[in-house]
């Protein structure tokens, strides 16, 4: 860089091992205020938390980590081809961690509150102890192993018919994160399908990406929209109808 990155002048000669970024106190100080300012513009303060958790009081603490993590990816995609931030992304950065953190304080005080324990009148009786009972380790009853619960495994023939009869559907935030649900007439959401980017464009996008729902791994990009939500039906039709692993687990 040989030119300043705040008024464009020409910037000294370097004195140290570090390149110079502006060319004088003046130029730092006022790029420190606009970075100061941005923050600002994010920061959510103590007035505006409550109406923040009325505003997503209908939304899972899942689908809000789920926007998070979208938002995420989108801002990393953007910074490793120098594309400026998008402005919904930064906006969900800033929002949906405050409403997290607010929800959790509001559970803590539950957690850590002991119920009083009740009065007793008089000293309990002790219970019999029965000296002939075994009390070596060998006599101990071994731990109880239960197998947890698995999910149900589709046939082909049910599989199919549910792939076929998803839809793509907007989001409910679909207007910061251009995301598309994949729903099929039974209500079961088969995955998500949102903008891919990484792109030498205007708008860096080049292609669409599909993740199954419950998942964080996504796949792609596609060219079309269509096609990332045809490669996400045939995906979540090879899980559900893969053979479920039998595992037992100890109490």
């Amino acid at each position: 860089m040989t030119t300043c990155s705040v008024c464009g002048g020409v910037l000294p000669a370097r004195r140290g091992p570090r390149a110079r970024r502006y060319c004088s106190r003046a130029c730092q100080a006022k790029a420190y205020r606009a970075r100061r300012q941005r923050d600002q513009e994010h920061r959510i303060g103590p007035g505006e938390e409550r109406e923040l958790l009325e505003a997503y009081a209908g939304v899972s603490a899942t689908e809000l980590a789920d926007r998070l993590a979208a938002a995420a990816r989108r801002l990393a995609d953007a910074l490793n081809t120098g594309l400026p931030a998008d402005a919904a992304d930064l906006d969900v950065m800033a929002r949906v961690p405050a409403v997290l953190a607010a929800r959790a304080r509001q559970v803590a005080p539950a957690a850590d509150t002991v119920a009083p324990r009740p009065e007793v009148q008089g000293s309990p009786p002790e219970p019999s102890r029965d000296d002939s009972a075994p009390t070596s380790p060998r006599h101990r009853q071994a731990p109880q192993r239960t197998a947890p619960a698995r999910r149900k495994r589709l046939s082909q023939k049910a599989a199919r018919a549910v792939a076929d009869s998803a839809r793509l559907v907007k989001d409910a935030d679909h207007r910061d994160t251009h995301r598309w649900n994949l729903i099929a007439e039974d209500g079961t959401v088969l995955g998500h399908v949102e903008p891919s980017y990484g792109g030498t464009g205007r708008s860096g996008r080049n292609g669409w990406n599909y993740r199954l729902a419950g998942s964080f791994a996504g796949s792609g990009p596609y060219k079309t929209r269509e096609e990332a939500a045809l490669r996400c039906a045939l995906a979540w039709t090879r899980v559900a109808t893969a053979p479920v692993r039998r595992t037992l687990t100890v109490d």
